[in-house]
């Protein structure tokens, strides 16, 4: 791992040397749209341009090259009531991550730091690290280097458990993916698991009792885990007309879903059969109100020391004012995939704001590059030219985040690209230059120096846009 290291700082001191420059012009970055036409069939974009800013482009603003942070990655010029775990709180005009000495900490997190399942994931593993001990020492260490504090949804955490107990004084800070939802609609027959009806789910009688004995199983052993960010319940969940359509089409009566949806209707003097918009929204707050809740109740019983970070939002959900609103009365942070907008629009950060008293964090956003060798036809990730492009994508879009008082962080999508021989994964985990390393373990230099940069002055970026 020494050889990234030099390497890591040999490019860094020379784009420290251009820091100077600062100025009020944008860089154009050559980008292509992912998509699906009407048929659901892929659809990518013509090459357009898009303009952006790099943090040496930040007029008056001097970047540094290492910061004072504590073992978790806060910031050490701040300081909040230490409560020993990881909290939320609002100081001023802007939400911040509390970490466990009571330190402003704001989350620069990669999803998915997992071993390759794949034979040539598996071969080339073995040969560069030797076990998985091994690869998770040194993977980390490149990741901190790039100055990510976390690690996202579903990566080792066992093995992370375990190195943490080894290495008390540099831990790695990591989520949960609980997958209630999920696991749910696995043991119910009626639906099985299809994920456009899983949410009709929460009015069955027994969904109370499976989020406790689930909470329980899940969140009881790591209760007192310092190193623990938060939880996630589920992923993508469909808070969309989808789900109210699909209960409406039911032929029985006397089915759960469709008994709840009659009697909030009536209580609201709503007709089911004639909701206008808004009525439809209002029912897929009340459903996220009682998804949330429930799950906020077994996880209260069972661990009340960690955040919980809700289902990660997406598509349409994410701009329904009534599931935000119902967030907030559950969730510490809001957790949202973002796609399809090559940075944060002001209106979503301005419009979660107002509807949501939390604060939020993206916890899924990627670009891909042309130069990988990969055809990159799947995955919802922009198409760039270059890593170095991925990495001034990346600059651009976090700096937006860090304007935002009502954001906490993002999370990377995601640690290693999609192995193209893999035949076994699902269509849209196929042929993709996702990750910070190759499906080889090699890492992305240009990309992974563009981001350390970015992440390196996170707290003084918000400071200097404060001040503005």
């Amino acid at each position: 791992m020494k050889k990234y290291s030099i390497i890591f700082f040999s490019i860094l001191i020379i784009n420290t040397c251009f820091a100077q420059k600062n100025t009020n012009e944008t860089i154009s970055i050559q980008a292509k749209t992912w998509g699906r036409d009407s048929m659901r069939n892929i659809v990518i974009s013509d090459w357009k341009s898009f303009p952006s800013k790099t943090v040496e482009m930040l007029p008056n603003f001097s970047a540094i090259t290492t910061e004072k942070v504590d073992k978790y990655g806060g910031d050490l010029s701040s300081k909040a009531k230490a409560t020993g775990f990881f909290r939320t709180e609002k100081i001023g005009n802007r939400w911040w991550i509390i970490d466990p000495e009571g330190h402003y900490f704001v989350t620069t997190a990669v999803n998915s730091v997992r071993m390759g399942k794949s034979p040539n994931n598996e071969l080339s593993l073995k040969a560069k690290f030797g076990t998985p001990e091994a690869w998770l020492v040194q993977t980390n260490q490149l990741i901190k280097e790039a100055d990510f504090n976390a690690i996202g949804a579903w990566s080792e955490v066992e093995l992370i458990q375990k190195y943490n107990v080894l290495h008390p004084k540099n831990p790695i800070v990591y989520t949960t993916m609980l997958s209630v939802l999920a696991e749910f609609s696995k043991r119910n027959q009626k639906i099985g698991t299809e994920k456009a009806n899983s949410l009709s789910l929460i009015f069955e009688p027994s969904f109370k009792t499976f989020c406790d004995e689930h909470a329980k199983k899940m969140v009881l052993a790591t209760a007192s885990d310092k190193n623990l960010l938060g939880h996630f319940s589920d992923n993508e969940l469909t808070f969309t007309n989808d789900l109210l359509n699909k209960i409406l089409a039911k032929t029985d009566n006397n089915s759960p879903d469709v008994r709840a949806l009659e009697k909030w209707a009536n209580e609201n003097g709503f007709s089911k059969n004639k909701l206008t918009k808004g009525q439809k929204e209002a029912f897929l707050g009340y459903v996220a109100d009682i998804y949330y809740g429930e799950i906020k109740a077994a996880l209260n019983k069972y661990d009340p020391n960690h955040l919980y970070l809700g289902s990660r939002l997406h598509s349409s959900a994410k701009n329904i004012q009534a599931i935000l609103k119902a967030a907030e009365k559950h969730l510490d942070i809001v957790s949202i995939n973002y796609y399809g907008y090559w940075q944060p629009e002001a209106k979503n950060i301005s419009d979660w704001a107002a509807w949501c008293n939390r604060p939020f964090f993206i916890t899924e956003f990627y670009t891909k590059a042309e130069d990988s060798g990969m055809e990159n036809k799947t995955g919802a990730g922009w198409l760039v030219r270059t890593q170095a492009d991925r990495g001034i994508h990346y600059q651009n879009f976090c700096m937006e985040l860090l304007k935002a008082p009502n954001c906490v962080g993002w999370h990377w999508f995601r640690y290693q690209d999609n192995d193209p021989t893999d035949l076994s994964a699902d269509e849209s985990n196929r042929d993709s230059n996702k990750g910070l390393v190759s499906y080889q373990y090699k890492p992305y230099l240009p990309l992974l120096d563009k981001m350390r940069v970015l992440n390196v002055n996170k707290y003084e970026l918000i400071k200097y846009f404060d001040k503005k």
